[in-house]
């Protein structure tokens, strides 16, 4: 049984959300407060809802200071359709946002294909067909630790921004489209006008160091998807 996390200030709406995800199969632990959401966190949460509008620790705040040390799978509860909160709420590790008033069908499903790629993400950590570690240049990427490393200097992903590299790793040299992407990180089918993959992809450019041959690590082809950069003397290294 799935045990979820759910953070709103207002009592009617967690109750709502409890009733309803109970009645799924999950089980619920709610809070109505980011600092009361921390207190009530721990490992077995499988998935947290998270309100952004909240006294106190809003849920952006609450977001940072949760993946200061977890990867847990977020998905945000907003009013409000405003693009720089979702930014903003992607780029400190967010996997997914859907506005109120929500439909229950689409809140269960969404929930879901998250619930997936967690189990994906852990089926494919214990595979025991794929390299544990690659490394190319300088970079060492660790598939069963989930790190990632460029010159001993721990480069600090999420866990989105985490599958995102191990992907474009695995396959580096040929082109990923966003669809693919999408579905393996997110769950779900990509939307270009969510482009929610867009700002994963992004963040991760933002972190990784510059090469040693000075090219890019990731190159965007239009209307195609991402390319992982190999350079004819490039060697990936498989342990």
């Amino acid at each position: 049984m799935n045990k979820l996390l759910v953070v709103d200030d207002d009592p009617e709406i967690t109750s709502l959300l409890s009733e309803l995800l109970e009645l799924e199969g999950f089980k619920v632990v709610t809070a109505n407060s980011g600092i009361q959401a921390l207190k009530k966190f721990d490992k077995t949460v499988d998935l947290i809802l998270l309100d952004i509008m909240m006294p106190k620790m809003n849920g952006l705040t609450m977001l940072s200071e949760l993946r200061s040390k977890y990867t847990v799978p977020v998905i945000f509860l907003t009013a409000k359709d405003n693009a720089s909160d979702k930014i903003i709420g992607f780029e400190l590790g967010a996997d997914d946002y859907i506005l109120k008033p929500f439909n229950d069908r689409e809140l269960i499903a969404r929930i879901n294909a998250l619930l997936r790629r967690k189990n994906w993400d852990n089926q494919a950590n214990d595979s025991a067909d794929k390299p544990a570690q690659y490394t190319i240049d300088k970079l060492t990427v660790n598939r069963n630790q989930r790190s990632a490393y460029f010159d001993d200097n721990y480069i600090d992903l999420t866990g989105t921004e985490f599958q995102v590299l191990l992907i474009l790793l695995e396959n580096a040299g040929k082109i990923i489209s966003r669809d693919t992407l999408s579905e393996n990180v997110l769950g779900k089918e990509f939307s270009p006008l969510a482009r929610s993959i867009d700002v994963h992809v992004s963040n991760l450019r933002k972190k990784l160091p510059p090469r040693s041959d000075g090219l890019p690590w990731i190159k965007t082809l239009r209307s195609k998807g991402y390319l992982f950069i190999m350079d004819q003397n490039d060697d990936i290294q498989q342990d």
